[in-house]
């Protein structure tokens, strides 16, 4: 008590800063740079001099209003085609910054312009803060499980293998029901195709680890294996990402001369164009830039891609001419499933947000959002017509502990510092987090902050790591909700503020997939498996021609 007493004094010292229970723990300089505001001479930051004016606002708002109400029509259309966009670690302060990144706080992401949005919590069952592998079960199979666990539902512990084995504890992703419906299906990802996110599309796992055979348990497969020979993976039409190291065996190397680190010995690439060819499938495999744009859609019935040893690289850093960009990698698998009358369901991952937020690249991070901006843009371009029949739906799998504070001036660059703590008289970045790696970058041993001044001409290099509160040695997901965009069939049903595993379910509904136990709508009673109602109405009506023709003929023997 007598300790609680001393720490809520309040004084003023003798340079007129207030007391407060920081000085505890911060030493305060005597002299040295003060508040902009705290300078009897500050002037006020101005805005833009059209946003002055009170009709810019007026005509603005009218305007948006008027775009809502024409975006207010529903689409009822059975959802032919499903495009799922997940950013992997894209929280909403991430969005927030990733526009003034940009080039201004009232730009729009490709996605934002969506006509509706929603709102879906991210826990696992076990879990207040998600992983990747459990909101992924989530949106992609409809049933929220434990944290680390691929596929599986919330019966089974992490690692272990003989509960991940029984047919009662198998979950079924939206991919499997496309597949079954006779629909082609796609994985894209800039991450190991054998991480978290791309794994629960195709694989069943105890453990997300469990990517090669180097830590899998006796009667278990592996993610890479069930990738190759799983009755997801062999129906696969296109499989792109990173990851080659867990298809490699140990002392052998991928076609970019990166070395595998499987210890059975085999080579699941070989095994895939040799199930290919058994198949007599038109199958292609490449493993760079090139390879991958040479490709005509029309000559290829399957496309795997492995463009990396571990993870693709960050776009800022790649060799553009080796790596191909997340938009390139889309585009690419969308002229190919494309070919499919039936339709097609498409996962696309944008997954290395995430791993900048990690090491507290935030530069990195809002870099990777604007590629998964970009990706979604020139996909809503492609699709011309057909965007009428595809719901394209962009999300996050979970948050990070990334904020946007202080208060920075309009248009203050987003990577520097925007504002001054009058305690410590040292400015601080806008962008923080609440703990990682970079606590020792912005902390001095000793107490208190190193003075960000001292960095100012490393602010823009991507390596620049920005402040966590706590150290952490990989900085940690955030369990704040995530922002969901749809667009096309059924996408009103994405509005408002719900489960995540409620993504999965609206999925199946606009789609027509699922369990005949499953919600359907009318238009879905018309597609019938295997077909369309389109072709059986042409039928009928051409029965019902022949049948009038018939009796026409029977008429005008009958007179003569």
């Amino acid at each position: 008590m007598r300790l609680i007493c001393v720490l809520l004094v309040v004084r003023f010292s003798a340079t007129g800063v207030l007391g407060s229970p920081l000085s505890a723990f911060v030493t305060v300089a005597n002299s040295g740079p003060t508040h902009p505001m705290d300078n009897p001479d500050w002037v006020p930051p101005t805005g833009p001099t059209r946003e002055k004016d009170r009709e810019y606002w007026l005509a603005s708002g009218q305007a948006r209003l008027r775009r809502q109400l024409e975006l207010n029509e529903q689409n009822l259309n059975v959802a032919k085609n499903v495009i799922i966009f997940l950013g992997d670690g894209l929280s909403i302060p991430t969005l927030a910054a990733t526009r003034v990144y940009m080039g201004g706080e009232e730009l729009e992401l490709a996605f934002e312009t969506f006509p509706h949005t929603g709102l879906a919590k991210t826990y696992c069952i076990n879990y207040q803060v998600s992983d990747s592998s459990c909101t992924a079960a989530a949106i992609l199979t409809g049933v929220k499980n434990n944290y680390g666990t691929i596929g599986v539902s919330g019966h089974v512990p992490l690692r272990n293998c003989p509960l991940s084995m029984q047919e009662s504890n198998r979950l079924t992703s939206i991919l499997k029901y496309a597949q079954e419906d006779g629909r082609s299906t796609g994985i894209v990802t800039n991450t190991r195709i054998t991480h978290a996110t791309p794994a629960v599309a195709y694989a069943v796992s105890g453990a997300r680890y469990w990517e090669d055979d180097t830590e899998l348990p006796p009667g278990c497969v592996d993610i890479a294996s069930q990738l190759v020979h799983g009755d997801i993976g062999t129906n696969l039409t296109v499989a792109l990402g990173g990851g080659s190291r867990h298809f490699y065996p140990t002392g052998s190397f991928d076609r970019n001369g990166e070395p595998g680190r499987r210890t059975d010995g085999r080579n699941l690439v070989d095994e895939w164009i040799n199930n290919a060819a058994a198949r007599e499938l038109r199958a292609h495999f490449v493993h760079d830039r090139a390879g991958l744009m040479a490709i005509q859609s029309e000559d290829v019935d399957r496309l795997f891609g492995l463009f990396s040893g571990n993870h693709m690289s960050y776009r800022l850093l790649a060799d553009p001419q080796r790596e191909p960009s997340l938009q390139e990698m889309t585009i690419k698998a969308l002229e190919i499933l494309q070919r499919n009358d039936r339709g097609y369901v498409l996962l696309v991952e944008g997954g290395r947000i995430d791993h900048a937020h990690h090491d507290n690249l935030a530069k990195l991070a809002l870099d990777e959002t604007v590629e998964l901006h970009r990706a979604v843009e020139r996909t809503v371009q492609h699709l011309g017509e057909s965007v009428q029949e595809t719901l394209v739906l962009v999300t996050a799998d979970h948050s990070h502990t990334f904020t946007i504070g202080g208060y920075p001036v309009r248009g203050n660059d987003i990577l520097s510092t925007g504002d001054f703590s009058r305690f410590d008289r040292m400015p601080f970045f806008t962008l923080t987090y609440a703990n990682g790696p970079s606590y020792v970058d912005h902390f001095h041993e000793t107490g208190g902050r190193r003075n960000p001044e001292d960095m100012r001409d490393r602010f823009h290099d991507p390596d620049f790591t920005y402040p966590a509160a706590v150290p952490y040695e990989d900085e940690t997901h955030g369990g704040d909700d995530v922002a969901v965009f749809a667009k096309g069939p059924w996408a009103h049903i994405f509005t408002g503020l719900y489960e995540q595993h409620v993504i999965g379910h609206g999925l199946l509904y606009a789609a027509c997939l699922g369990p005949d136990s499953f919600h359907q709508s009318d238009a879905c009673r018309e597609r019938l498996r295997g077909g369309t109602a389109e072709p059986l109405r042409a039928l009928a009506l051409l029965l019902a021609i022949l049948i009038v023709v018939g009796h026409l003929r029977t008429q005008a023997l009958f007179i003569i």
